[in-house]
């Protein structure tokens, strides 16, 4: 039975990012029509594909999309992802990669993506000493892999503890492990280190041997069919999200200051730990302990950050996309990665190297949500997941995504790497929640 438009549910979804757009989508395409869906952004534009930025190519015919922030995905660990891109006709292709590992610019590895290539000598670096780091490499590298296989985490344990419970060796762990997963979660080595060890063994598990993938036309494409069709209300900025007998009351601030509210049948909140803190009294106390970080991403054409300046440092592999992960020391260790991109254009993630601003094009920040024991407890918690691990803990929430017709999704909303992944994740288990089919569930994968 088709539900006539006086009898639909009223939903609101706050946040237009991946997770927002793909909850809205699939509710909008419920077969039976019972829900009307509202989309509210706080910025003047939807947010998936805000921050990107079109370049135009070298022979200046067309303009590349470059997404802030990187958008490349492994097969095997985005298996959801890549499902909705099939069943939305979004075109992506496989994309080696070649990671040249620096250390105050100076590099002295380079990695590619799948082996797809024998790694190329570092400048300056006898042929004795480069073989004699890759046997090195090779050794530690299987080594590692073996313990994310065959070694389970324990529970609460952190990356650091199981590093050094695996004995891992620690340069391999500083200087190619750490940069390596800080160019993906976008945050600094020491905090990656109090990362669930769960969350690094997960992923490595299911990107072993997958290759690497570009969506062709950057997640633009994805933001255009995701949103077809959609109502949406921008420069929208919720104040508060409060339930009541009846259904839940949204309050936002529009963009002359003036507040508005509006009562929903249910509330999807498609933002950020801290915004949901802020805006939602149950799990104020809660949303404090998950930990976040403001991360900025800039794109420039500024080539002295790769190599010393050496702009042929782009021209290892034709074929292959350079990520130059450069790590410093002074304080802590923490890594700047720097993506090629096919057009020419760079784009420095978490930059501390000096770039001149004549030759900035346009820069970005967004809210990277991290992990720990703590907040993972807490995650798990609300979505229901390991209840026989956590019971009745007094340092867990007892709210539930659901309760009081409020849900959460985002990328952060699983029991794994804050990535894209789980966005699409959490946004189905909300139509799993709502008896709303998800299309792409039974769509072959034919790439």
């Amino acid at each position: 039975m088709i539900a006539n438009a006086e009898s639909q549910q009223r939903v609101a979804v706050v946040g237009s990012g991946m997770a927002g757009l793909v909850t809205a989508h699939l509710l909008s395409q419920d077969g039976r029509r019972r829900y009307s869906v509202k989309v509210f952004e706080s910025g003047n534009t939807l947010s998936l594909d805000s921050a990107s930025v079109s370049i135009p190519n070298a022979a200046g015919t067309s303009s590349d999309r470059v997404d802030l922030p990187m958008r490349a995905f492994a097969g095997g660990f985005y298996s959801n992802l890549r499902s909705m891109y099939d069943y939305l006709g979004i075109q992506y292709q496989s994309q080696p990669f070649l990671f040249e590992f620096a250390q105050s610019k100076a590099p002295y590895y380079a990695h590619a993506s799948n082996l797809h290539q024998l790694p190329a000598r570092p400048t300056g670096t006898s042929l004795i000493s480069h073989l004699c780091e890759v046997l090195y490499l090779a050794a530690c590298y299987v080594y590692f892999s073996l313990c994310c296989f065959f070694i389970v985490p324990r529970r609460g344990e952190t990356l650091q503890e199981y590093v050094d419970r695996t004995w891992t060796p620690e340069r391999f762990v500083t200087y190619y492990v750490l940069p390596l997963i800080s160019g993906v979660t976008t945050c600094p080595h020491n905090l990656l280190l109090e990362f669930p060890a769960s969350d690094l063994t997960e992923y490595k598990k299911r990107t072993h041997g997958a290759p690497h993938y570009t969506v062709t036309e950057g997640v633009r494409g994805a933001q255009d069919r995701l949103a077809k069709g959609l109502s949406y209300e921008l420069n929208a900025a919720i104040t508060a999200v409060e339930p009541y007998e009846k259904g839940v009351r949204l309050s936002w601030k529009t963009l002359d200051g003036q507040i508005r509210t509006e009562m929903f049948d249910k509330v999807v909140l498609a933002v950020a730990p801290n915004v949901v803190g802020q805006v939602f009294e149950p799990l104020r106390h809660s949303m404090a302990c998950v930990p976040t970080a403001l991360v900025e991403s800039v794109v420039h054409t500024d080539y002295t950050v790769l190599n010393c300046g050496h702009e042929e440092s782009a021209n290892h592999d034709s074929a292959a996309q350079l990520i130059h992960l450069n790590t410093t020391t002074s304080g802590e260790h923490k890594t700047e990665s720097h993506h090629v991109q096919p057009c020419g254009a760079i784009v420095t993630t978490c930059p501390f190297s000096d770039m001149k601003p004549s030759q900035i094009t346009h820069s970005a920040k967004f809210t990277r949500v991290l992990r720990s024991p703590q907040s993972q407890r807490i995650v798990n918690s609300i979505f229901g997941l390991d209840q026989l691990r956590y019971g009745e803990e007094k340092s867990v929430p007892q709210w539930r995504s659901g309760d009081d017709n409020v849900f959460l999704v985002g990328g952060w909303c699983w029991d794994g790497m804050v990535l894209l992944e789980g966005c699409v994740v959490s946004a189905m288990r909300v139509a799993d929640a709502l008896g709303v089919e998800v299309p792409w569930r039974q769509h072959k994968n034919t790439m």
